[in-house]
Formats: C-alpha cells, structure tokens, sequence
C-alpha cells in the first residue's frame, strides 16, 4: 500500500517533534523550514535563555566571586559581548545539528525552503531554485510565531528580538516597550551588564499572566535594582537626536534613552502560508481550532506558537503530542492548563496551574498557603536571601490547584508542583515525601508541614 503524505511546515521544537512522531507510522513525513531550528533558535528561547544565562555568569562574578578573592591589583574587565554573540551562535548550531541527526535516523525528509499551500490539500515547494507540487493526507502548521511591531514608527537605534545581534556593544541606556515575558527577559539581561534600564509597559503592572501578589515582589525588586518602570503609558513617536533616542509618549512626557528594545507582544506567524486557499479560518489573527488542533480544514492541525495560545516551548512539544495522537486516530486528552513556567530573571518567578481568581471561575473553593523562603540554607550558601511561594488549593477536595514562586530555585521547585498537580496529591499529604539537604526542594517539605498543621 502506498504510504501518504504528512507535511509539517516550521522546523522549530513544534514541528521537528511533531515529524519525529509520526516517522515510520505509514507516512512518508516531509518537514519544510528555510531554516531548521525555526524562530526558537534564532530569536527565541535559545537566543533569550543563553543571553541571561551569560549575564548571570558574569552579574554572579561581580557580586558574589570577587568579593572572596584575594586581588591585590584592581583589574579592568568587562563583557565582550561579540564573545557573548559568538557562544549563542555556537550553541544554536549545536541544537540544530541534533534536530538534523535525529530527523535523518528517522527518515524524516528534511526540506530546507518553503512551502505554500496552493489548495485544500496541496502545497508549493520551493528549494534549491526547484518548485514541487505535493499533495498531502494532512499538513501541520508549525511556524511558530513573529514580533509585533510598532506602526509609523522607526528609529536607526530600535531593537527587537529578531535583530539583538545587530548590537556591536551593550548600550549605556535602553528602553524597553512592553512589560511582558521577553521585556522583562531583557530589562534582566541589560541590567546585569550595567546598562540603566527603563521598561514602559502600557498597563498598571507587568508580567499580565503571572500571579498579582508574585508580580508586585518583583516589581519592587526591579526596583531596588534601580529599573525604573513606567506604568499606563503609550509610546507615540521616537526621534533621534544627537547621541540620544526620546520616547514621546502620551501627554508629551519624554523618555531619554540611547537604545529602545521592542517587546510588544508576538502574533502567530500564518500571513505568508497563502491559507486562503485552504478554507482554514482565523479570528482576530489566530486560527480557529478546535480541541485536537485541528483548523476548519480537517486535513490541517497546528502546532506551537502558531496556535496563538502559550508560546512556551513545553507547549510546543505537549500539542504535538495532541496532533500526532489525532492523525494516528488515537485522541488524547491532556489539561493544557498544567503548562509551567519560568522567567530567569532577578529574582526568579516561576507558575503553574490556576490563580486563586481563575480557581474560583472554574468552580474550585480556592485558599492560599504562603510560605517564605527566605532562611532557607540552599539560599543562604547561594548568596540569595529573599524567596516566597503561594500554593493554591479546593479546600474541601484538597488538591493542588496551582503554585507561584519568585526567589532561586524558582525553576526547580515548579517542576515538582507540576507533578504533584497532574497526580492529583492532596496539600496535606507533601508531609509524607522525604527531601534531599540541602536543596531548594526543602521548601515542599516545609510547605507540607504547614499545610498538615493548618488542615
């Protein structure tokens, strides 16, 4: 029998997982990108997460080496920032040479151009000045998402995420437009190099889809550090004058500058894929799907960010799990509202599950227990001395609704109350778990103790 056709469009984290799934299933899987790696490794998550982790590297130098040595010549050093750029490139080739093994042990074919639909179930592609006709069984939409810019808008000193390694050297001054994830990944990352840093976000706080009470700790923190953030404010034109980048925003309030970041939010990347050939709908800019992925056209799932849902690398891989489970008519279900997350900032400020607010919409009988962190001994040795965790529980059922946490070790604990909310433990039974010492994994232990003795 002949075997059919699957094409996947983006190979970003999303696609290339997607492929991977279904080679050697009875399809023939080709997999189309211009660039393998997608939007994840070339402005993305690799390039955000690698940027941060080198600040922290050399932020970390500063305050917490150099004070236990013994240096008896004060010693000029900075960050070399084409180094910093030249290591990113290096890990980023890393990571697509693994995609391209994998996808070859796998007998994936690996298309390296673009691909258009040309019909409800055709596409165009277009490599190495060829173009192909391919008709398809089904297709998967993995292209990932783009930066929404600003409109009438332009400044020769303007950055997005797309472009950050157009920067020659750290800027002494940036603006950053928007007080989201990435924004406040790079007030982050600027601010550990010594750069001043201003983040004018349009709301009243930052950071919309993480808790209140965690957003305003690290507020102040950003604060203290000497981030100044400006809130309700929308930026109107940008002028260069002299060395100096001003900000006009409503009200003829002036911001000065040298540089300005943009980090306005991201859309799902569909405009170029000619889907109105396809009978796929969108509204408002994201696809219509329903609850395997699927689009309007039953032949045409979607993946990833392109969803316009989380745009989460976690969320890439769990919805190829959904469309891969669906094209090979096995269905699962999966609660996508159990995706955790975590921005590497200063402090650290990770989440998962419900808010109290969302628990009460879906019909729980929320409480909170709070627990600070702050003499914890794998802070203490780490030089951190600040840390706090809101736990969300049904107080009858007594389950684990949801956890937020801003301090080190942020990461590492929201991966076990990702666990313990798909296994469904009950708050009162943490206690029962045994902890390593010392370990930031010891905040469950006194979390369980304190649940135990307040139920």
């Amino acid at each position: 029998m002949a075997q059919k056709n699957i094409v996947i469009i983006g190979a970003g984290p999303a696609g290339v997982s997607t492929a991977l799934s279904l080679s050697g299933k009875g399809y023939d899987v080709y997999l189309v990108d211009e660039k393998p790696g997608g939007n994840y490794s070339y402005s993305g998550s690799v390039v955000s997460n690698a940027f941060l982790y080198q600040s922290y590297l050399f932020h970390s130098f500063k305050e917490r080496v150099l004070p236990i040595l013994n240096i008896k010549n004060e010693k000029d050093y900075d960050i070399d920032f084409k180094k910093v750029k030249k290591n990113i490139d290096t890990i980023r080739n890393k990571l697509i040479k693994s995609y391209k093994e994998d996808l070859e042990e796998a007998n994936v074919n690996l298309i390296e151009g673009k691909a258009l639909f040309t019909g409800e179930n055709k596409v165009e592609l277009d490599f190495n000045g060829a173009k192909k006709e391919l008709k398809f069984h089904k297709a998967v939409i993995a292209t990932g998402s783009i930066e929404k810019t600003l409109k009438n808008i332009n400044c020769s000193k303007m950055y997005y995420a797309s472009n950050i390694f157009n920067l020659e050297e750290i800027p002494k001054s940036i603006a950053i437009l928007g007080g989201g994830f990435i924004g406040c990944e790079y007030a982050t990352f600027f601010k550990r190099l010594g750069c001043e840093v201003k983040i004018i976000e349009k709301d009243n706080r930052l950071l919309k889809s993480f808790d209140e009470q965690i957003v305003k700790r690290l507020e102040d923190s950003f604060k203290k550090d000497g981030i100044k953030i400006f809130y309700n404010k929308n930026v109107q034109n940008i002028e260069k004058i002299g060395n100096k980048t001003i900000l006009f925003t409503e009200g003829d309030e002036k911001i000065e500058s040298e540089a300005v970041f943009v980090a306005i939010g991201r859309k799902p990347n569909l405009d170029k894929l000619n889907l109105e050939t396809t009978g796929v709908k969108c509204e408002d800019g994201r696809p219509v799907l329903d609850s395997e992925l699927r689009t309007t056209n039953r032949d045409i799932y979607i993946v990833g960010d392109a969803t316009g849902g989380d745009m989460l690398v976690n969320w890439a891989h769990l919805s190829s799990e959904i469309v891969s489970s669906s094209i090979l008519n096995r269905p699962i279900y999966k609660k996508t509202n159990i995706l955790p997350k975590v921005a590497y900032l200063d402090p650290e400020i990770a989440s998962v599950g419900y808010t109290d607010e969302e628990a009460t919409k879906v019909g729980f009988d929320p409480a909170s227990l709070k627990y600070s962190y702050s003499n914890l001994e794998k802070s203490l040795i780490m030089g951190y001395s600040k840390g706090f965790a809101k736990i969300i529980y049904d107080k009858n059922l007594k389950r684990v609704l949801g956890a937020h946490i801003i301090g080190k070790g942020a990461a590492e604990l929201i991966s076990m109350f990702t666990m313990i909310i798909q296994a469904e433990i009950k708050i009162d039974q943490i206690s029962e778990f045994i902890f390593n010492h010392p370990t930031f994994a010891e905040v469950l232990a006194e979390i369980g103790s304190k649940a135990k003795s307040k139920n």
